[in-house]
C-alpha cells in the first residue's frame, strides 16, 4: 500500500482499499499516457525510399504534379547537383543556368507554386519512349520524351503544355537513387521546362 499509496495518490484516510483499486488504474492511464491531435489529412507524405530508378521517378513525378517542393528537392544529390538548360529556349539568359543548382530548383518551383491556386487541378507529367543506359551498377542515364501541363494564374506564361526531352543522369549512394544532373533539350515548336525554370525563376 505504500508504494500505491504515493504513485497513485491513494492512502489518505478514509479512503477504502477498494475506491483505490477503482481510481489507480484510471491515474495511472492519464499519467502514462498523453494524447495527440490527429494529422492532416494532407500531412500524409507521398515520398518512398527511392531503392529503384522507379520509384526515384515516381517520386519525382508526383513533387511536380503536387508541387511539393520538400519531396521536390529531395530527389536531386545536393551541391553536386546541374541542369543543362535548352540552348534555344535559354536563349540571352545563359548566364542565369551557368550555376544552376538545387536551389534555384527549389527557388522555381515555389514562384510556380505561389501561382497555382490551392484546390485546382493538379499539373500533369507524362513520360514516353523511356530509355535507361548503365554505366555502372550505381549510376545510369534516364532519358524520355515528357509532356507537362500546367495550371497556373498568371497569364504572362501563356503556355498549358510544355514538351521535350529530359535526360537524368541518376546515381545510388546508400541504396538510394538522386538525379545528379538534368539535360533539357526541345524537340518542338512548343514551349520546353527550361521556358518555365526561366520563367519562374525570376517571377
Amino acid at each position: 500500500m505504500t508504494f500505491c499509496g504515493r504513485f497513485f495518490g491513494v492512502g489518505a484516510a478514509g479512503l477504502s482499499f477498494k475506491a483505490g483499486l477503482l481510481a489507480a488504474p484510471l491515474v495511472l492511464l492519464s499519467g502514462c499516457f498523453q494524447l495527440r491531435e490527429p494529422e492532416p489529412a494532407g500531412a500524409a507524405s507521398d515520398w518512398l525510399p527511392p531503392t529503384q530508378i522507379d520509384i526515384l521517378l515516381a517520386n519525382f513525378t508526383t513533387a511536380v504534379q503536387t508541387l511539393n517542393v520538400v519531396n521536390y528537392e529531395r530527389t536531386f544529390v545536393g551541391p553536386q547537383y546541374r541542369f543543362l538548360p535548352d540552348p534555344t529556349a535559354a536563349g540571352t539568359a545563359t548566364t542565369l543556368f551557368t550555376n544552376w543548382s538545387v536551389n534555384e530548383e527549389r527557388d522555381y518551383l515555389n514562384g510556380l507554386r505561389r501561382r497555382s491556386a490551392a484546390g485546382t487541378a493538379q499539373n500533369q507529367l507524362t513520360f514516353s519512349g523511356r530509355r535507361d543506359q548503365f554505366f555502372t551498377a550505381d549510376s545510369a542515364e534516364v532519358s524520355a520524351l515528357y509532356q507537362l501541363k500546367i495550371v497556373q494564374s498568371d497569364t504572362a506564361f501563356r503556355s498549358t503544355m510544355l514538351e521535350g526531352n529530359i535526360r537524368l543522369l541518376v546515381r545510388r549512394r546508400n541504396n538510394e537513387w538522386k538525379i545528379a544532373s538534368w539535360r533539357d533539350q526541345r524537340t518542338s515548336s512548343a514551349l520546353s521546362w527550361t521556358d518555365l525554370k526561366k520563367y519562374f525563376i525570376r517571377n
